[in-house]
């Protein structure tokens, strides 16, 4: 008997992972999916329509099985980069502990405002089915609307900005006393630890 998916056509995300999630929030994985952030230009890791479908896919925000009818029906990926920004601009202005200005609001608001995706039940767990005509509209209000509630709970207090130098990664610092110092110890707290111990070698010498 053939395989089910075989039948109907259904193509799998490459397992490729688009970016590593450590912000502890979808908000926030999404602004790290630049890499080097603070950096004046950044790496991008969303490169095309189909990196933004399979992130959405290996974050859980869609079902595997829509990727290959989302990846078929491709959508510019310009107005996805420009909410990651203006959702970046504002966590990171969060993680400085500044004050947020009622105009970077705006525009995240107008996104969170516009049709969702359909909400749908299956194995147990219900989950976003975008309609692939209007998918980069409807995902985008999906994650706008994530924003806003992360940014208007008490966990902004919380958010925290990775100090690996233009990393400029954001997380959810849930330690005690909020002493999380890197997106990830095993990248950017290792490559720290490498450059102490390199300074420290070159005063001892």
């Amino acid at each position: 008997m053939k395989d089910r998916q075989s039948d109907v056509g259904v193509k799998a995300a490459p397992a490729k992972l688009v970016a590593s999630q450590v912000g502890g929030h979808l908000a926030l994985d999404f602004c790290n999916t630049a890499g080097e952030h603070l950096a004046e230009r950044p790496d991008e890791l969303l490169k095309d329509w189909e990196s933004f479908v399979r992130w959405t896919v290996q974050v859980g925000l869609i079902e595997p099985e829509l990727y290959g009818e989302l990846v078929d029906s491709p959508s510019p990926i310009d107005e996805v980069w420009e909410l990651r920004e203006e959702i970046y601009h504002v966590g990171l202005t969060l993680a400085l502990g500044e004050t947020v200005a009622e105009h970077d609001l705006v525009a995240i608001r107008e996104e969170a405002n516009a049709p969702k995706p359909m909400v749908v039940s299956g194995g147990g767990r219900v989950h976003w089915r975008p309609d692939s005509q209007f998918a980069s509209q409807q995902l985008r209000a999906v994650l706008a609307g994530e924003a806003l509630s992360l940014f208007c709970s008490r966990r902004s207090a919380r958010i925290g900005m990775c100090g690996g130098g233009l990393c400029g990664w954001l997380f959810l610092d849930e330690s005690r006393g909020k002493r999380r110092r890197w997106c990830d110890m095993k990248d950017c707290g290792n490559r720290e630890k490498a450059r102490r111990y390199y300074r420290q070698q070159q005063k001892n010498k």
